[in-house]
């Protein structure tokens, strides 16, 4: 899931104006820096901090899905409207993430990406283990 997101994140982040933008971007967040596309620690700090959200929001996910009555589809989306407000409030809150490089439109990319990964993961996971 978090290859798929972070594809989705180099494509627009090439869009706007460098690959690894939205990653130094969310890593300016958490370091309390300017984000810059050549800044290196910044980049691999986005890096990481992408897997290990994407990381949580997919355990939230199997969580709620496995103890709530909610199906994986109404789940997903959940999941995506909780990254998209959380990606904006840390942008409203520290002036730096993804989410204050990218245009509205590509964070509704964003969404859709991270819905399907979260919706074929489920799926994929589920097959895989009951075929074996």
């Amino acid at each position: 899931m978090a290859s798929a997101t972070a594809g989705a994140l180099i494509a627009l982040g090439h869009r706007a104006g460098g690959a690894g933008l939205p990653f130094a971007a969310t890593g300016a967040a958490l370091l309390h820096r300017t984000p810059s596309n050549g800044d290196f620690a910044l980049v691999v700090t986005g890096v990481s901090l992408h897997v290990a959200m994407m990381l949580l929001w997919s355990a939230l996910f199997v969580w709620l899905v496995e103890h709530t009555l909610l199906g994986a589809f109404v789940t997903a989306l959940l999941i995506a409207i909780g990254h998209f407000v959380v990606s904006w409030a840390v942008a409203s809150s520290t002036g730096a993430g993804m989410a204050s490089i990218l245009p509205l439109g590509d964070r509704l990319v964003f969404a859709v990406v991270l819905f399907i990964a979260l919706v074929s993961g489920m799926r994929l996971a589920f097959s895989s283990s009951q075929s074996g």
